[in-house]
């Protein structure tokens, strides 16, 4: 559990969310379980809901913000601050926008396997 945490705790650190990406075999794979409507691709509502799974799991009173108290406190620095479900979404928009390299909307394979951009 406290490996969880960690991890989770780093996933909001981080705007990429590409924590998570160390656990599908591959892209397709990771492609895959974003791609809730199986297009073979990937929305930005759809990657913004798989990557906020953790944020709601780690949100125990469900008010929308990770508090300090919610985090693992071995992951909690002098700079660490709450967040808020709305600015996790906007954090995870800015990263696939710029992600989405040919602007159509969407990222494939190609685009959600390359590094952050």
């Amino acid at each position: 559990m406290r490996m969880i945490r960690r991890t989770a705790a780093a996933f909001l650190i981080l705007p990429t969310g590409m924590a998570l990406a160390q656990y599908a075999s591959s892209t397709q794979d990771y492609l895959s379980e974003m791609d809730t409507d199986r297009d073979r691709r990937v929305s930005l509502v759809e990657y913004q809901d798989h990557l906020s799974q953790i944020f709601r799991a780690m949100d125990r009173n469900n008010n929308g913000v990770v508090d300090l108290s919610e985090l693992d406190p071995a992951t909690v620095g002098p700079n660490t601050r709450p967040i808020s479900l709305a600015r996790h979404r906007q954090r995870l928009a800015d990263v696939f926008r710029r992600q989405d390299v040919d602007h159509n909307g969407y990222l494939d394979t190609r685009e959600l396997g390359a590094p952050p951009r």
